[in-house]
Parts: structure tokens; C-alpha cells; sequence
């Protein structure tokens, strides 16, 4: 049975039919909410109010087929309004974040941005329409059709912010590795620069 079939049977009072339903979206909605909010107690708040929303305004859901991307869209939202409650991050506490960051090499930027510590770490450095978009992309594993209809952004810009967002990364991975190759070219050639003692 597909989803259409599960919305259609939800509508006629079948509410058990909302439990198949919660549990194929639930853990993604919850990964986006947590990476948003940056808490976990919170995000389970806000993953189940966008679950409450979603049920109390099913009748006026008409997007059949297309339910992953309404409820990000819900979640989007929430999220929203809960960050705009909070003070804005300082520079102070955004350098600390960059520094803190452990850079990790791998094959690729978009490996590099599956990972969950750089997702934390990294995305400090883009502003936040080209982060939300990267981590929607390569970490949610959405298209760029459902991030444009998630987002109400152009697909072209989406495609566009996301290339630049991964530019940016690339850019920062590389300068890094670069200063710590030159750390370690230092530290191998110290012992060779000193002078001999005399014995």
C-alpha cells in the first residue's frame, strides 16, 4: 500500500494507518530538525509538532505522492520560528566553532559533507541558505526538485547555491591541508636545522 492510499484511509478515520506513515518519515525529519536546532530534546519536540501539524490540516493536504517533501516543509518552518527565538551565534562563538573543527580527508567534498561531525563543524562558514541546501542535498539525500518545493527556491538556484556551497568547502579543506602539510614540513625539518651540540 503506498502512501496516497495510507493519506486517503487516514482522511476516512483510519488513524492506525498513521503509524506506517510516522515511522517512514519519522528518523529523517528528526535528523533535519536536530541539524537545524543543533539539540536533541528540542528536536523531538519540534519533529512531533510538524507530525501534529501534518495530521490536523491532513484534509487540506493535496500534494499526493510528494508527503517527504510537505513534511519537511512543516519542519522547515518550525525550525524557523524556533531560531528566530534565539540570540544570533557570536563571532566569537563561530570562530570557536571553525577552529574546533577536525578536518577529516577523504575522496571528495560531498563525502566530506556526510559525515556528521563536519556538518557540524564546517557549515559554520556558509551562510545559511547555502547550508540548509548542501546539508539538504548530500545529507538528507533529497533531490533538488524536492528542495526547491521544500524551500519555495528556484531549481536552478538551488543547483547553483548547492555548487557554490561545495566550492566554498573545497576551498576551506584544501587551504587546511595545506597549512597542515606545512605544520608537518616544520616540524620534520626542526631537528635538522639545529645545530649540532658540541660534545
Amino acid at each position: 500500500m503506498d502512501e496516497g492510499e495510507w493519506i486517503r484511509r487516514i482522511r476516512q478515520g483510519e488513524t492506525e494507518y498513521l503509524t506506517p506513515l510516522i515511522e517512514r518519515y519519522y528518523a529523517d525529519i528528526q535528523k533535519y530538525c536536530r541539524w537545524r536546532v543543533w539539540n536533541k530534546e528540542e528536536s523531538k519536540d519540534l519533529t512531533q509538532e510538524t507530525f501534529f501539524r501534518f495530521c490536523r490540516h491532513i484534509e487540506s493536504y493535496t500534494n499526493a505522492g510528494k508527503c517527504r517533501a510537505y513534511l519537511y516543509t512543516i519542519a522547515r518552518h518550525l525550525c524557523n520560528d524556533h531560531l528566530r527565538k534565539r540570540p544570533p551565534l557570536s563571532w566569537e562563538e563561530a570562530e570557536e566553532v571553525i577552529d574546533r573543527a577536525a578536518l577529516q580527508k577523504s575522496c571528495s567534498i560531498e563525502e566530506q559533507v556526510e559525515r556528521q561531525q563536519l556538518v557540524h563543524k564546517l557549515f559554520q562558514l556558509l551562510p545559511e541558505d547555502q547550508r540548509e541546501l548542501v546539508f539538504m542535498r548530500f545529507c538528507l539525500d533529497l533531490t533538488f526538485r524536492d528542495i526547491a518545493r521544500i524551500t519555495g527556491v528556484n531549481v536552478c538556484m538551488v543547483q547553483y547555491r548547492v555548487k557554490r556551497g561545495l566550492s566554498v568547502l573545497r576551498r576551506h579543506l584544501e587551504r587546511s591541508e595545506s597549512a597542515e602539510q606545512g605544520i608537518e614540513t616544520c616540524h620534520h625539518r626542526r631537528p635538522k636545522e639545529l645545530p649540532f651540540a658540541p660534545r
